[in-house]
């Protein structure tokens, strides 16, 4: 029989392509997206929006109201490139040194399309849909940055729904999972403090170096020995500075890393264990030691019912055999953020292409058929819980 909705969608495919492949070829980093915010500000205005920019620096909020009052759906979309040099060969590859190479195109392209679809279905909308374009996901801070210019008071929503498409899912598979999908995702520095001196007469200093190196390597038994088996916690270390040549004691070290977990108990666990470790180790060794959390986001973690509730709208439109539960993945996302104040649900959308790296690569690119799964997925969502 004939299905209004998935006709819409498919006769706006060749739109939906251009504009993932526009948005591929002039991505910006966090808090930079000044042209990327504007041109999804100019294509919702053009489709009768009610639209609001600046909010989280550079973020974009685009209302389409109803006919009537009601419920309020969320939808949210991250809008940030990652400083990484693109090397796909593309007709639309970005040459200016900034590439989405997380898929942040398509999902921009996949919110922007179903606005612009549901704009002349508004009169069956029995109250309203909030798409939210956030900046700087990639550095996990656009989320609180939209929180304080008021993004959940000034438009408080009843369920958030979001995807984030994966090139190592099959293209047509969509993930909807009824608890963890991503971990979270902190980044930590500590600084290590000794006395400095010639390196040929240590005992003279003490040595930050030395702590350094004996603060990461006990650091790695939290997770093998602090943590219980059943639960998955990642400890990383990606940075170290410190010195000036190599016969010179330094006064201080700094050293980096990032510290994930899938459930908030165990964050704060590794946080807990790390404090105690860092100091204890620098005392034990003479010197000081302190963490200091530069920024982060909370597991992603979805709600059941609504997860449910998503599943069986994916279901329309891929079929059921294509709906499942995802193995959650250990990269972080601040859309934990909006699932911490509103129910809500991340679902995964399957995007392979063959001979592609996967995401953060250079080399990165989806298989662009996944675009108008997620946008009927989007529609039909909000035709169906504003009905």
């Amino acid at each position: 029989m004939p299905d209004p909705v998935r006709e819409s969608v498919q006769s706006k495919l060749t739109d939906i392509v251009a504009m993932r492949r526009k948005l591929h070829a002039m991505p910006e980093t966090g808090f930079k997206e000044t042209a990327t915010a504007a041109y999804i500000a100019d294509r919702l205005k053009a489709a009768g929006l009610e639209v609001h920019t600046g909010i989280g620096q550079t973020g974009v909020v685009g209302v389409l109201n109803g006919s009537s009052d009601g419920p309020s759906l969320m939808v949210r979309a991250d809008i940030d490139g990652l400083p990484v040099i693109e090397k796909t060969g593309l007709e639309f590859a970005s040459e200016n040194g900034v590439m989405h190479a997380c898929g942040h195109d398509g999902h921009i392209t996949m919110a922007v399309a179903a606005a612009e679809l549901l704009a002349p279905m508004k009169d069956r909308l029995k109250g309203r849909v909030v798409f939210a374009f956030q900046p700087a996901e990639e550095i996990v801070t656009g989320a609180l940055a939209m929180e304080q210019d008021g993004l959940f008071d000034r438009w408080q929503s009843d369920r958030v729904i979001g995807t984030h498409l994966w090139n190592q899912l099959p293209t047509g598979f969509v993930g909807v999972n009824r608890g963890t999908v991503f971990a979270s995702a902190d980044a930590i520095r500590i600084e290590v403090t000794g006395k400095g001196g010639h390196g040929a007469m240590p005992h003279m200093t003490v040595d930050p170096v030395a702590m350094a190196a004996q603060i990461v390597s006990t650091a790695q038994t939290i997770v093998s020995r602090e943590l219980s088996p059943n639960e998955m916690g990642v400890v990383t270390f990606g940075q170290i500075h410190g010195g000036s040549a190599p016969n010179v004691i330094a006064d201080n070290v700094v050293v980096e890393g990032t510290v994930r977990a899938y459930i908030p108990e165990v964050r704060e666990q590794i946080f807990d264990s790390l404090r105690r470790i860092t100091a204890n180790v620098a005392s034990a060794m003479r010197g000081t030691a302190s963490l200091e959390h530069l920024y982060g986001a909370p597991p992603v973690i979805n709600n059941p019912g609504v997860a449910n509730w998503v599943s069986g709208i994916a279901a329309q439109v891929a079929g059921e055999e294509s709906v499942d539960e995802s193995p959650p993945v250990s990269v972080g996302d601040d859309m934990a953020e909006f699932l911490n104040r509103i129910p809500g649900t991340y679902f995964l959308l399957g995007a392979a292409k063959e001979g592609t790296e996967g995401h953060h690569n250079a080399r990165f690119d989806f298989d662009e058929d996944c675009l108008p799964i997620g946008t009927e997925i989007f529609v039909r969502s909000a035709l169906d819980y504003l009905k």
